[in-house]
């Protein structure tokens, strides 16, 4: 007569398993910082994942100068190398027309790619992509900027949308040192095809 062998199957060990999982998530979390050892003492750090730098974080002032400045004024009268020296202060807004004249620039598909990818890298965060001032820093609470689609907007010249490009106005800041002459033209060219294309706000 065959003896029938009983083969034990082998159970899956599943409180093992949570218990791993659950010492693995406690010392995540321990080591991570979420859990500083339950006391008032820093977390261990393996890595402080560049935490501690030795660099100046916004709204922090500098301990390097005296004036906890985080860097130098700029020099009157000097510009960068290879860079223009814009000519004209903030504030100079009846010379605009006469000193800096019309867009050079052609609207070619090039010179509206460019404009497109400058706006959305330089302008987006206070305008917003579409134009209307809705920009991601705006709906953190930053104040709203007009709408570049609005009437008086497109009213202005070219040469006035370059000069707050480049100088600024009111709490926005001027790109001059930041963009170079041809870039801010390309953006003045893509916001006049953006007016054109939408509706008057």
């Amino acid at each position: 007569m065959e003896q029938q062998s009983t083969v034990k199957k082998k159970r899956f060990p599943l409180l093992r398993v949570l218990a791993g999982l659950a010492l693995a998530v406690l010392l995540g979390l321990i080591f991570g910082g979420e859990i500083p050892w339950f006391s008032d003492t820093p977390p261990i750090e393996i890595l402080n994942d560049m935490d501690d730098q030795f660099k100046v974080k916004p709204q922090v002032g500098s301990t390097f100068y005296a004036d906890r400045m985080a860097s130098r004024e700029l020099v009157p009268n000097t510009f960068p190398r290879n860079g223009v020296l814009y000519p004209l202060d903030k504030s100079d807004f009846e010379f605009v027309d006469s000193i800096i004249g019309a867009n050079p620039l052609q609207r070619t598909d090039f010179v509206l790619n460019r404009g497109q990818n400058r706006f959305e890298t330089m302008c987006a965060p206070c305008h917003g992509n579409d134009m209307h001032g809705e920009g991601t820093v705006v709906k953190k609470g930053f104040q709203q900027p007009p709408s570049l689609l609005a009437e008086n907007s497109r009213g202005l010249t070219d040469a006035h949308l370059f000069h707050i490009i480049s100088a600024g106005q009111n709490l926005m800041p001027g790109y001059a040192e930041k963009l170079p002459v041809n870039d801010r033209w390309t953006i003045v060219q893509y916001i006049r095809s953006m007016q054109e294309s939408k509706p008057v706000e």
